[in-house]
Parts: C-alpha cells; structure tokens; sequence
C-alpha cells in the first residue's frame, strides 16, 4: 500500500514538473520594427513570406490584448505593396512549442473590416507540416467587437483541436481579400517534457551563437557564412554594425549602455544583455 501511495506521489510530482508552461505574447515590450520577440526566455523571429511584418508600434490602442486594446502587435502596414495572399510565420529554432490561441485582425490594405476573406493556419516542425486548417467564415467585422481583432482558438479551430501538437513554426496566410493583417495576445505552451519521435527531434544548430549573454561587452560570434550583423536598442535604433567571417569573431559593445539589444544578420537574431 506504502510501495503504491509513494509511486502515486512520484508520477504527481514528475507531472508536475514536466507540465506546459501557457505564456501570453503581448508585445508591449517589444521595440517598434523589431523582426522578433522574447516571451518565457524563448526567442521568436517573425518571417515575413509575402509582404514585410515586424512588431508595430505607432498606433497606440490599435491591438487586442484579448481583454482591451494595447498598443504593440505584429502586422503588415509598412509594407507597401500589400496583396492579397500576404502570409507570415512564427518561428523558433531553439525551442518547441504548442499555439494555444491567437487574435487576428484581417481586413482590406486600408485596414477596412467586413470584406470577404480566408486565413489559412499551418503549423510545422523542421520544415514539415504537421496541420494546416482554412478558416472563411466568423471573422470580426467592427472595431466595436474586440476593436476588430477575431479570436482564432486552437484547441476548437472547425471542429478540431490543434493545442497539442509540438511544433516550431506557425504561419499563417491570407487569401480573398484580406491584405492586412496584424496579430495579437499570441497565447503558446512552453513544455520542457516534450518526447518526440525518432524523424521529428531537431538537430540543434551548433555552427552559430553569440556569447556571453548577458555581457559586460566583449562578445563573440559564432557563424557559419560571412555576415553582417547589426545591433539594435530596445527603441529600435540602430547603433553598431559588426562585419564577421566565418567561423569565431570576437567583438566588444562596451561602449554601449546597460540594456537589453537585438542583434542580427539577415539569417539569425538574438537577444542579448549588456551589463
């Protein structure tokens, strides 16, 4: 009876442990511009596949929290040339993770709402897709409703639930006459005990890094191409280009004030402190 209870206690308590961690992505710290974020210690980039798409931050009380308006989200409006068929993905490459639920505010390139329209959700891990669902009805059609945004839930999304499957990538595309597209209140799960099969494990990326992070300012960059990286403060300014060879390269930011800054080629972006 001991021998059971204790068994019992154990698989509570390694449950625990391992359970996911559910983080709310609002973007209210994230820097105006900036091609990725930081939620949960996790670092996301945003790929734009057609049309450009970075955190906005210039139209404050434009966004969703998922209870009220905010003023950062991700979306297309410094692109220029929006169209329809405009698609944009959520990717990590350093960690998995689950989509719980996610706001969306699809309208025409003028940002008018009620025109007809698709928006098509894929998830894929290592370049594979795992689900792709099309969504052409139920979409907000005022700024009076949720100030626009449409709630897109994975755990019910026609029909099904897509809230459990591990992935590193989520794109998402519109068709009809959706040309603008902006993304809020991003709700995923951070789960350490993920076990995955043999094909789906991705290898970890070993030929590129920056480290010491955080740094009082020498830094060293791993990268496996001849690059340029370039260094942005929370603010979104530029303030230092790094030329880099292939291979290891030591630089310094000590001249730079204490704070948090983005650093990135045109394939690779991280986040680091500087002391």
């Amino acid at each position: 009876m001991k021998s059971t209870l204790l068994s019992a206690i154990c698989a509570l308590f390694l449950s625990i442990l391992t359970f996911g961690q559910t983080s709310t992505e609002q973007y209210e710290t994230e820097s105006n511009g900036s091609t990725s974020f930081t939620d949960n210690g996790v670092m996301f980039n945003i790929i734009s596949n057609v049309n450009t798409y970075d955190i906005q931050a210039a139209y404050p009380g434009t966004g969703w929290n998922g209870t009220s308006a905010d003023n950062r989200y991700i979306d297309n409006s410094g692109a220029g040339n929006q169209s329809a068929g405009t698609s944009f993905s959520i990717k990590t490459t350093s960690n998995l993770f689950k989509v719980n639920r996610f706001w969306v505010y699809a309208a025409a390139a003028n940002t008018t709402l009620g025109v007809a329209g698709t928006l098509t959700i894929t998830g894929k891990l290592s370049g594979v897709t795992k689900f792709t669902q099309t969504k052409t009805t139920g979409f907000t059609a005022t700024t009076s409703t949720a100030n626009g945004y449409t709630l897109i839930d994975m755990t019910n999304l026609n029909g099904q639930n897509y809230s459990n499957i591990v992935i590193d990538q989520l794109q998402i595309t519109a068709g009809g006459n959706f040309q603008y597209l902006a993304l809020d209140a991003f709700t995923w799960v951070k789960d350490t005990g993920l076990v995955l099969a043999a094909n789906e494990v991705k290898p970890s990326k070993k030929d590129s890094g920056i480290y010491p992070n955080p740094t009082n300012g020498p830094l060293t960059i791993k990268t496996d191409e001849n690059t340029k990286f370039e260094v942005y403060s929370q603010a979104g300014q530029l303030v230092k280009t790094i030329e880099t060879q292939k291979g290891i390269n030591e630089t310094d930011i000590s001249e730079l004030p204490k704070g948090v800054y983005t650093v990135k080629s045109s394939r690779e972006s991280y986040k680091i402190i500087k002391k």
